[in-house]
């Protein structure tokens, strides 16, 4: 054995590599699977992974890579009357790559079990659909980009595919098709073209078959491009009659319904002299197409409707399943789901005339002809927007006479709505007994005519059936089940709820009766409780069996009662709190009341102490906070009080709200004894935190926000459940012509009801366990309307992100959140949320949305953790103050500080990049790069707003990127910026020879160009910066950017305090480090003894993003000859046109671009010699 001095000397070095973590991307493929006794399945291509999620709990259960780079474009399952349960099978497919998933495969997926990518097997052509079907030797078939059938044989476990050969009557390029197993040796194929037309042909299976295909139609009659095409099930119209239809879709925003129930020719020759004349189908846009439009003629005349829908391109079009459309009672309409680009998914009921489609059936295609889309209609049931930002790109429909509809946007979301069944609803059998779906319409008489007489009648004597110019005037539920409704005579009604309203009439004496003559005003302020106040000033309260008794009297009109906690939303189990306590108001008094109730004895007090008003002042909403009262008015503002011996006094009056319009709403956060929400009808809601601990009370602007809603009504906080353990924000109010129930938590509409709009008596009523479930009831032309709701029309199988392009990404300093801005203008605060031995359970959970710019946000940046900056076009540039609220309620409070005040005239201008930094304890110093080749740098404090301290111009090019180099309070300032010429320029200004710490800031010389060097062959389009060593007299820099034209750019910069000069050690350029555009660029902070660092021993690993979709990580290193660059790492990048590359945690990575993606950068040791 050598002894140690003999021994040769190893090196460890450490290696860094990616590997995905997380993925939040478009999804492009969807479809439903049933697995175990009915238990239903949606199967998602989101990107190249494949994801299961179980539609009733809306758990995910488990995700397989399926492609190595390539995105999952389509998915088809092969369903019971298809293949037996034992021989299901997945069958995949995304451009040219296609794989199988056995039985077996998707099981361990259910079971969340990981499993190996599996086999990958390259198509021949590009593909469009697919469908698997049972045979001896060929198991399924795809067609191709230019409408060609590819049959297919995979073995059982999905080891191996075999490819056939091509087969086509003729090869236009396709924009979408479908395909459709019409017996065991026939396919149907449906083929969109990019050139409006539609191809409709079958492909036969059978060897011995004289032709492999027959050509059935060529439609005509779409301006653009098919986007979509769908094929129906076999669907009888009548007894012993049946058709099959065909839906398509085009940019040209129709939606078109073509008859092509497969009829016989008068002979053999006619049908293949059909068939051979229409297999001239034009595979070009130029010329050629005259024969063919002449054959067409009769084709297009099966067009039996056409209706116009969306706001842009219809990317897909849906059937449902279902098969039978006639009853006794006559014909039902036929169900079309259409999917665009703007979000929406749209509702469409096809009608037609029997009589006039029979005769129809009956014709000779080829010597007879029907004027185009005269036999039906199509008719817009509803349309609902399902995702943020633009573009469904992917859907799916279940079930026949109750289909579920599931759809995939652009943002990442999977949204589910439909289906009547108790086994995929969410919530079933877990609050008690649902809300009933129902929708009802009364007029004042349907209702005193439904009254009960005689025995039963409401008092001893009868009132009159109906009375002059009576009519509904005030609701309010007071359980689940029951509404009361007082009329403008005076009478109080009650309404118990079931599959109808069951109405009686509350005995009154004739003096309360005279006494709520003409006006009244009614809440519920405990369930099976009302408060009812009169024109007089008495204050009533009804109990049932107990009736009506009065309990106060203020001695003038009861304008107001306002519940001071809050009205309790959850009426489910009709349990009271103990006691109840509500703010009375009455019109011209200068002070307010407050009325307690004991629930068990019934017995009320009121407080004889004032609330002391300032003149005119009317309360609209109240609650107690930081032991203080407050009181919302009518006209926008916040009053606090303070209780005393005598009266309750007011020390703090605030006033937000830009308007005159009412606080309808104050909430106390959950967990929270300092903080509480406000709601206005400005349309925001605000959150406030207050501090009494002093001597004089104080309030803070937390949050101020508005949701995409109009007047705002109320909110209140959900309770958490088994199943969602989340508390949630509950907003309601007005929208124009709707009344919508907002879940702010969740960016989810909850409810629609087209109302006529706000100013209206209305009441409204949902469990706190389950925000989804609804009533609503209110007054429109008279009538009484009630909407009752078990769940929402829609809801989130997946949450999403951006639905636009993200263009900049930050994280905060202590890395707890990452913001991100996209081309929706829109900002989103977001928290990873990690899990080391769940993968499924992985993702980002949104905190806060800001919507207030209104042009494309070109750089995100924070300062600290309290602060977050950011910059768009048209000289936008915000400030936006942070808070963590103390409260169970999980959420960020955000408020919009401070808006940059020098816009020029024209306000046009692009504030492409900023810098910022510490100046002192209070101070910001803020840089920007205008896109006139302008910099500014300026010093921001709360108090003092901002401040201009030096400017400086460049070339003709334009300034992309700006760092601060150098810069202390009192002492020179040094920034670095990057161009669109490719050069790296330094600029310096020196402070006033007066100048020091708590000096002004006024005299600083303009900024002067001190270095300017070349580092791209053109624009920079992404740049970091990696602080090296320093000492007393010398500073060193390692600059590295990303160019538009590919390379990698790589400055070695230091400066020397006794020069005072900026000098370049080194430069080099790493041409085609990727195949594109270098967009995004960042380094990777390493941990050594002394924490988290960028430059250990010398050397920086920096990773890129490019438009190429590939990530790519890089050490660079100092050496003697200048630096040395390594690529340690490159992987496909599922994030398209990424915007911005961010650490978001040491070691981890997040791309954003269409989607977001998280890579974490692992640190694996290797030994060299």
């Amino acid at each position: 054995m050598p002894d140690q001095a003999g021994m040769v000397e190893k090196k460890e070095y450490v290696v860094a590599r990616l590997q995905n973590n997380y993925v939040l991307s478009p999804i492009t493929a969807l479809a439903f699977c049933t697995v175990q006794s009915g238990r239903v399945l949606v199967l998602a291509g989101e990107d190249t992974w494949l994801k299961v999620y179980d539609v009733g709990s809306t758990r995910l259960l488990g995700q397989i890579k399926v492609f190595y780079t390539e995105p999952i474009h389509g998915i088809h399952v092969s369903q019971a009357g298809e293949l037996s349960d034992e021989d299901t099978r997945v069958l995949i497919w995304g451009g040219q790559s296609v794989t199988t998933l056995s039985r077996d495969s998707l099981q361990a997926l259910i079971d969340g079990k990981i499993l190996p990518r599996p086999n990958e097997f390259q198509a021949p052509e590009w593909i469009y659909d697919g469908v698997l079907f049972p045979s001896d030797s060929i198991n399924g078939a795809l067609v191709t980009a230019h409408n060609e059938i590819v049959p297919i044989s995979a073995s059982a476990d999905g080891q191996s595919l075999t490819f056939g050969s091509l087969t086509s009557p003729s090869r236009p390029i396709l924009y979408s098709a479908n395909l459709c197993l019409l017996s065991p040796d026939s396919i149907l194929v449906v083929g969109g073209t990019v050139f409006g037309e539609v191809i409709v042909w079958k492909y036969f299976l059978n060897p011995t078959a004289s032709s492999k295909w027959e050509l059935l139609y060529v439609f005509t009659g779409h301006e653009g491009s098919i986007f979509g095409v769908s094929i129906s099930p076999e669907i009888e119209i009548a007894p012993n009659a049946k058709v099959r239809l065909l839906a398509s879709c085009s940019d040209d925003r129709t939606v078109r319904i073509w008859d092509i129930t497969d009829r016989s020719f008068t002979s053999q020759g006619n049908r293949e002299a059909h068939s051979k004349t229409l297999a001239e189908a034009r595979e070009t846009g130029f010329g050629g197409n005259s024969e063919v439009k002449s054959e067409n003629n009769n084709d297009s005349a099966r067009c039996l409707a056409v209706a116009m829908g969306h706001g842009s391109r219809i990317w897909h079009v849906k059937f449902t399943g279902r098969k039978t459309h006639h009853s006794p009672q006559g014909t039902s309409p036929i169900e079309v789901h259409s999917f665009g680009e703007d979000c929406t998914r749209q509702k469409w009921d096809l009608t037609f005339n029997p009589a006039k489609w029979q005769s129809e059936l009956s014709r000779v295609p080829s010597t007879e002809s029907n004027e185009a889309g005269m036999i039906g209609t199509l008719k817009l049931r509803n349309a609902m927007s399902a995702h943020s930002g633009k573009n469904i790109w992917s859907a799916a429909v279940f079930g026949d006479s109750f289909p579920t509809i599931v759809s995939g946007g652009a943002d990442g979301k999977i949204a589910i709505s439909g289906d009547e069944s108790e086994a995929m609803n969410p919530f079933s059998g877990k609050v008690g007994d649902s809300y009933s779906d129902l929708d009802v319409s009364l007029s004042f008489g349907d209702v005193i005519q439904s009254l009960p007489v005689g025995a039963n009648a409401a008092s001893p004597d009868p009132l009159p059936k109906s009375r002059a110019k009576d009519g509904f005037h005030r609701y309010s539920f007071i359980s689940k089940h029951t509404i009361l409704a007082t009329t403008a005579s005076g009478r109080v009604l009650l309404a118990a709820l079931g599959n109808s309203l069951a109405w009686e009439e509350i005995p009154l004496s004739q003096f309360i009766l005279t006494d709520l003559n003409s006006f009244s005003t009614v809440i519920s302020p405990a369930p099976g409780l009302a408060l009812i106040g009169s024109a007089s000033g008495k204050t009533y309260l009804f109990e049932k069996p107990r009736g009506i008794r009065e309990i106060g009297d203020l001695g003038a009109k009861i304008s107001n009662f306002v519940c001071v906690l809050g009205r309790a939303q959850d009426l489910a189990d009709d349990k009271r709190p103990k006691s109840w306590t509500v703010v009375v108001t009455a019109l011209g008094f200068d002070h307010a009341r407050i009325l307690t109730c004991d629930a068990e004895t019934g017995d009320a007090t009121m407080d004889p102490r004032p609330v002391k008003l300032k003149e005119h002042y009317i309360a609209t909403s109240a609650s107690v906070c930081g032991g203080r009262l407050i009181l919302g008015s009518r006209v926008g503002a916040l009053t606090v009080f303070r209780p005393g011996a005598d009266c309750f006094t007011p020390e703090l009056y605030r006033k937000d709200c830009k308007t005159k319009d009412a606080v309808t709403c104050i909430a106390p956060l959950p967990g929270s004894c300092n903080s509480f929400l406000t709601c206005c009808r400005d349309g925001i809601y605000r959150i406030y935190s207050i501090d009494s601990s002093g001597a004089d009370v104080k309030l803070y602007l937390q949050h101020e926000i508005s949701p995409p809603m109009g007047m705002l009504e109320g909110a209140w906080f959900s309770t958490p459940t088994a199943d969602n353990k989340d508390i949630e924000l509950i907003i309601y109010g007005f929208r124009g012509q709707h009344f919508v129930v907002w879940n702010e938590s969740s960016q989810q509409e909850l409810a629609t009801v087209e109302c006529g709009g706000g100013h209206r008596p209305f009441d409204y009523m949902s469990p706190q366990t389950d925000p989804g479930q609804m009533r609503f009831v209110f007054t429109k032309a008279a009538h009484m309307k009630l909407h009752s709701q078990r769940r929402p029309a829609l809801r989130a199988l997946k949450e999403g992100g951006h639905g636009r392009e993200i263009r900049a990404a930050a994280s905060c300093d202590d890395h707890k959140f990452v913001a991100t801005a996209a081309e929706d203008t829109n900002i989103r605060i977001w928290q990873y949320r990690d899990n080391q031995t769940s993968p499924v359970s992985r993702g980002f959970k949104c905190l806060a949305i800001i919507e207030k710019h209104t042009a494309g946000i070109q750089c995100l940046k924070w300062h600290g953790s309290s602060y977050l900056l950011s910059s768009a076009g048209s000289e936008e540039f915000f400030i936006w103050r942070i808070t963590r609220l103390d409260s169970d309620y999980e959420t960020l409070a955000v408020v919009c500080e401070a808006v940059y005040p020098d816009r020029t005239a024209d306000g046009d201008l692009r504030i492409l990049d900023f810098d910022v930094q510490a100046w002192d304890d209070s101070t910001m110093l803020i840089s920007l790069a205008l896109s006139n080749s302008t910099l500014k740098t300026y010093l921001y404090s709360e108090d003092q707003g901002f401040k201009l301290v030096t400017t400086g111009h460049y070339t003709g090019a334009c300034l992309t990127q700006i760092r601060h180099l150098q810069a202390a309070e009192g002492g020179p300032i040094h920034v670095l910026t990057a161009s669109t010429d490719g050069h790296i320029a330094i600029w310096a200004a020196t402070p006033p020879s007066t100048s020091g710490p708590g000096q002004d800031i006024r005299g600083y010389s303009e900024y002067s160009i001190v270095l300017l060097t070349k580092i791209n062959q053109s624009s920079v389009k992404s740049l970091a910066m990696s602080h090296g060593s320093s000492s007393s007299d010398s500073r060193r820099w390692l600059v590295v950017t990303g160019g538009d034209d590919n390379a990698l750019g790589v400055l070695d910069l230091s400066w020397s305090s006794s020069t005072n000069t900026y000098m370049v050690c080194s430069r080099s350029r790493v041409k085609d480090a990727h195949s594109a555009a270098i967009t995004g660029l960042c380094t990777i902070k390493q941990r050594n003894s002394d924490g988290l660092v960028e430059e250990l021993d010398g050397a920086v690993e920096v990773a890129t993003a490019s438009n190429d979709q590939r990530v790519k990580l890089w050490r660079i290193e100092r050496n003697g000859s200048g630096v040395a660059v390594k690529m340690l790492d490159n992987q496909y990048s599922s994030v398209a046109d990424p915007g911005d590359l961010e650490v978001v945690a040491p070691g981890r990575l997040m791309v954003g671009g269409v989607g977001m993606e998280v890579w974490d950068v692992l640190q694996k040791e290797r030994i060299g010699a």
